[in-house]
């Protein structure tokens, strides 16, 4: 790889791995927060996550959509995606 490439990969890296980061800090933090709770999903808590790019309180994701498949899925993509940075 060319020094041009490395810088690339590296901030590459930097990014997705800051990303997989804030995703597992917000779920693990929201499971710590339920079970404490007792799974009460009346209380939204962790930022905003939205279904579409448009900010509309229409497309914002409930508290149980959140915890079962909003943070689940961008917990997966961003690790995998940090996983397939790190084996080139």
């Amino acid at each position: 790889m060319s020094g041009d490439q490395i810088a690339l990969w590296v901030v590459l890296v930097i990014f997705v791995g800051t990303s997989c980061a804030y995703s597992w800090y917000w779920y693990i933090r929201s499971v710590i927060f339920y079970l404490k709770n007792g799974f009460d999903f009346r209380v939204d808590f962790g930022p905003s996550m939205f279904w579409s790019e448009f900010h509309d309180d229409l497309d914002q994701a409930k508290p149980r959509e959140k915890f079962l498949i909003g943070w689940p899925v961008v917990v997966a993509v961003s690790s995998a995606l940090l996983m397939a940075l790190l084996r080139l």
